[in-house]
């Protein structure tokens, strides 16, 4: 199966999320798919094709790890991979500092199952999938301009999901949520 492991947002974070996503919607001269409302999440790590033997001793290793509670907010707008080849649009989530080390240490304790830690990891929550951009500079500009509300939000568990693609796109499953102390 395919998998990888999440921090879910509550609905009132995902409401606010599509508010930006159809200011995003109004700018002209660019092709691209908005990541659906039940979609919206922040992946800690992709894990890829995992079988169900590889899947349990995720589930081990992930119950190992402690994590705290924390308050989250969403940041700015950004754009990957470059400013010239723009084919994601996100919008970040803070504290990025301890989202980070929440990353770094699954990393760590799922490169002990010889799953390949990542190179680069940015928090972040993907609002849309960029298929054209007329004008690259022009969409920086006006992403600059759309507001992001501070909203504050209790983080208190991560989930290992399951992705099934389909041709109306993928859809994610909870395979076991790990909650924070």
């Amino acid at each position: 199966m395919r998998c990888f492991i999440a921090i879910d947002l509550p609905k009132e974070v995902k409401e606010e999320i599509n508010k930006v996503q159809a200011e995003i919607s109004k700018i002209s001269d660019i092709k691209m798919k908005l990541v659906e409302t039940e979609n919206l999440h922040l992946t800690l790590k992709f894990l890829g094709e995992m079988d169900d033997v590889k899947v349990n001793q995720i589930k081990e290793a992930l119950k190992g790890l402690k994590f705290k509670k924390f308050e989250g907010t969403l940041n700015q707008i950004g754009i990957f991979p470059t400013p010239n080849f723009i084919r994601v649009l996100w919008i970040g989530l803070e504290p990025s500092v301890l989202i980070k080390e929440m990353h770094a240490k699954i990393d760590e304790e799922l490169s002990k199952l010889k799953i390949k830690k990542e190179k680069q990891f940015e928090s972040h929550i993907t609002l849309s999938r960029v298929r054209f951009v007329k004008d690259k500079e022009a969409l920086i500009a006006k992403l600059k301009e759309i507001k992001v509300p501070k909203l504050l939000f209790n983080v208190e568990n991560f989930v290992l999901k399951k992705s099934t693609l389909t041709l109306q796109g993928p859809v994610y499953e909870d395979v076991e949520k790990f909650e924070l102390v």
